[in-house]
């Protein structure tokens, strides 16, 4: 299991602050940790290493060390294994109170997850103001689940303030998922390919769709693989390419795309032997890029009204 992919995965939106100083390891994170070793500036990267190597003892004194040092993005994955039970016995208030702890100490990535607190009610109240604004602010910092978070928040109109223009709101989302995407939020990449296909953004086009699409396509997301065989399906990007069609719909089928396998049998149907033989192979010696960033979430825990 790549334990780094699970840990930048499936979080960000917030609740009250709570300060640094009066945070208190729970005891079972307190015992697991054991004596930290000494902090220094690569602590959060000595500690994803240690998770990539399953040492959940040597990450957890990582982390801890790199926190009480001041590296805010420690806590936050600190409260991440508290919340996934590596290392220690699952524990969602401990986790709770370290995302506010870390969020607290300046770490944008606990601030989007404190703000996904907010938008699903998990141990506060539901409040979509709170959670656009802690959310938004940490987009503002940089962190880039954030600004998708953020993006589909002012999209869909959720947590505006009474005065704010939803039409002028819905502009500044597509200035986030820009930003998103060029961080490389494969989420982002795919909402802008949608906007470019419904006209919903400025000088939209079947190229630019086209365009983000293959990005995030190359980077192995099944969705852009599964909407470039329909592209190539229909003849949307010129001559029809039956070929290519199922080429991209056994890859997105590989990667569990629900809709693909139908997809692909309709295609299979409808080539021959010699046509089904260079399908396949384009699909075997296909493989991914790698991420833009090396801690790129795979899975990211994202405002469920823009996915």
């Amino acid at each position: 299991m790549r334990y780094l992919e699970v840990l930048n995965g499936l979080c960000n939106i917030l609740s009250p602050r709570s300060t640094r100083s009066a945070l208190l390891l729970p005891a079972a994170l307190a015992l697991a940790l054991g004596a930290a070793g000494t902090a220094h500036a690569s602590a959060v990267d000595d500690g994803l290493a240690a998770l990539e190597e399953e040492r959940f003892e040597d990450a957890l004194g990582h982390f801890n060390a790199g926190f009480e040092s001041g590296e805010a993005d420690a806590g936050f994955y600190l409260a991440r294994m508290a919340e996934l039970g590596l290392g220690v016995s699952p524990d969602p208030e401990a986790a709770r109170v370290l995302f506010l702890a870390a969020a607290d100490a300046g770490s944008a990535r606990a601030l989007n997850r404190v703000g996904l607190m907010h938008f699903r009610g998990e141990g506060v109240l539901q409040d979509f103001e709170t959670a656009r604004a802690l959310i938004c602010e940490a987009a503002e910092a940089g962190d880039r689940d954030a600004l998708f978070n953020c993006a589909g928040m002012l999209a869909e109109g959720l947590g505006l303030a009474d005065d704010e223009d939803p039409q002028e709101a819905a502009a500044r989302a597509f200035e986030h998922y820009r930003a998103a995407a060029e961080a490389g939020h494969i989420g982002a990449m795919n909402a802008l390919a949608y906007a470019h296909l419904d006209g919903a953004i400025p000088d939209a086009s079947l190229d630019a769709a086209t365009a983000h699409f293959e990005r995030a396509a190359a980077l192995g997301n099944p969705v852009a693989l599964f909407e470039l065989g329909a592209l190539h399906e229909v003849g949307a990007l010129g001559a029809i390419d039956l070929v290519a069609a199922h080429k991209h719909y056994n890859l997105a089928a590989a990667r569990r795309h629900p809709d693909a396998g139908a997809a692909l049998a309709r295609v299979t149907d409808q080539l021959s032997s010699e046509q089904l033989r260079t399908a396949q192979r384009a699909a075997r010696d296909w493989s991914p890029e790698s991420a833009a960033n090396d801690d790129a979430p795979v899975a990211s825990d994202e405002v469920s009204t823009i996915e």
